[in-house]
């Protein structure tokens, strides 16, 4: 009786292992098949970089200065204001840099003011170059075309005697004077100067 209980949980032991390994073929087999129903380049990409359009950049419009006074004489040391008119070539516009040049101690300026009550001005300052920013506030929705607008006042201190000349310029370093309108496209101006006589 012993004899035939042993050979009973013998042959229990290796029904269960007989089975366990028929699992975990059966397992491994589901596993190869799934395996190889999967085609390289079918799966969803884990994710898509996805680049901005490279802004168009067009020859277009213009910035050039003008005294407000239209005086082209000025007192050392006496603030003057001259003022960045531009033109757009029918675009409307939503925002602009300026680059604004003159000789090394020869002027400072004191302020630079937007003339359009929908644009705020950003402003930075270096040695020989002044950059005005200009951003149309984003609750403005009323159409901006520039058709020799006055946009910004800067107010100039002379610092020199002699001739002083501003000038706008279209490239500075990295700097660029420009526009943008409404449809992200860039303009690139045409640039002005202004020289007057600091007695």
């Amino acid at each position: 009786y012993m004899d035939t209980l042993s050979n009973n949980s013998q042959s229990n032991s290796v029904f269960r292992f007989v089975l366990l390994l028929v699992v975990i073929v059966f397992a491994f087999l589901l596993f190869f098949l799934y395996q190889t129903k999967k085609k390289p380049g079918v799966q969803p990409p884990i994710s898509t970089i996805v680049s901005p359009p490279t802004p168009v950049v067009t020859t277009a419009g213009s910035f050039s200065l003008q005294s407000v006074t239209r005086d082209m004489t000025a007192a050392l040391d006496k603030a003057l204001d001259l003022d960045i008119v531009a033109s757009s070539d029918q675009k409307s516009i939503v925002g602009y840099d300026v680059v604004v040049k003159f000789e090394e101690g020869a002027v400072e300026i004191l302020s630079a003011t937007s003339l359009l009550p929908d644009f705020v001005v950003y402003l930075t300052q270096k040695s020989d170059h002044y950059i005005v920013t200009g951003a149309k506030k984003p609750e403005s929705s009323e159409p901006t075309v520039y058709d020799n607008t006055s946009i910004l006042r800067l107010t100039v201190m002379p610092k020199k005697t002699g001739p002083l000349t501003i000038s706008l310029a279209d490239k500075l370093g990295i700097e660029k004077s420009q526009m943008v309108d409404e449809k992200t496209q860039i303009l690139k101006p045409e640039v002005g100067a202004i020289t007057i006589e600091v007695k």
